[in-house]
């Protein structure tokens, strides 16, 4: 029979490829969107579709609602997978830390309870490499507003989990890229390219684990299993990528544009002085998500923004 998890945040860029990997290792998914359907447009209606198609959605559903509590219920997960989180402006400096940590975890005894009731076992808390202790950095603590709220939320979560007698577990995301994304890094770069104009990187000299979506996702999928298995696995799940300097990352995601789209995908390195973050920011556990087809994600991936130029949809 298979496993049941309950997916939160299903319909952002990394939960979508989460659904999908996950469904696709054999589990059953249940993805409980925050909003009704119609509220969707662009880029995040086309991730509602995505999930549609392996996953069992239901809308409406605020965290900690009664309505999300008659889904545990409903579906009987093992697995709670906490994915979503407040992350509107995360990149401002005045990121409401309390705020989030409220939105993050409002309701959340209850729903622990009703969980354990309904037969669930573990709850996987999605981090981030900006929380206090993550990251590879000597910072003591957080070191980002967004960065003390995952931190905060992660607390919580463990204090509670423990409380309601479930199995605690945290899956740290380092800096995810590729189809489905919106207004990231990678908005940025072909955006540009396909406008006939030449790209800065502003902070070229910033390291940072790049992590491709499908295998970021592939190592969500095994890293559950892993757990609810037995086999022994960390109760931290850091999966990390291709860590590079961001200047080298664009260089490399210019050369495979180019060569799929015929451009002359030039990037320009700004200099960077200050570095307002960390230096660098990754993980250290390269053993989950092997085996990943990475030439076939390329090709993926370009031709995604290549269909977002011909909708309309990059400005």
């Amino acid at each position: 029979m298979a496993a049941r998890v309950l997916l939160t945040g299903a319909s952002s860029f990394t939960g979508v490829w989460i659904a999908e990997a996950l469904a696709a290792a054999g589990f059953e998914v249940t993805a409980p969107l925050l909003r009704e359907r119609a509220a969707y447009e662009g880029v995040r209606l086309d991730r509602v579709a995505r999930l549609e198609r392996c996953a069992r959605v239901t809308f409406g559903r605020a965290f900690g609602s009664d309505a999300l509590l008659g889904d545990i219920r409903q579906a009987r997960p093992e697995v709670l997978a906490h994915h979503g989180a407040h992350i509107t402006g995360y990149r401002d400096p005045g990121f409401d830390a309390v705020d989030a940590l409220a939105r993050n975890t409002a309701g959340a005894p209850a729903m622990l309870e009703t969980l354990r009731v309904s037969g669930g076992r573990l709850v996987v808390l999605t981090g981030s490499v900006f929380e206090a202790g993550e990251g590879g950095g000597d910072e003591p603590g957080a070191v980002t507003p967004y960065g003390l709220s995952k931190t905060l939320t992660s607390a919580a979560f463990a204090y509670w989990t423990r409380a309601a007698g479930l199995d605690f577990g945290r899956f740290v995301i380092p800096s995810p890229y590729g189809a489905l994304e919106e207004r990231r890094f990678g908005w940025h770069l072909f955006r540009t390219w396909f406008a006939g104009q030449t790209p800065t990187v502003r902070t070229p000299r910033y390291v940072r684990d790049h992590l491709a979506a499908p295998q970021l996702a592939k190592a969500y999928a095994e890293y559950l299993s892993a757990r609810l298995a037995g086999d022994d696995a960390p109760s931290v799940c850091r999966p990390s990528g291709w860590i590079a300097p961001q200047g080298e990352f664009a260089l490399r995601v210019a050369s495979e544009a180019g060569r799929r789209l015929g451009l002359a995908c030039d990037v320009e390195l700004a200099d960077q002085p200050e570095l307002e973050e960390p230096l660098a920011r990754v993980n250290d556990q390269p053993q989950w998500g092997a085996g990943w087809d990475e030439a076939a994600f390329w090709d993926d991936y370009v031709a995604w923004y290549a269909d977002l130029r011909r909708r309309g949809m990059l400005d």
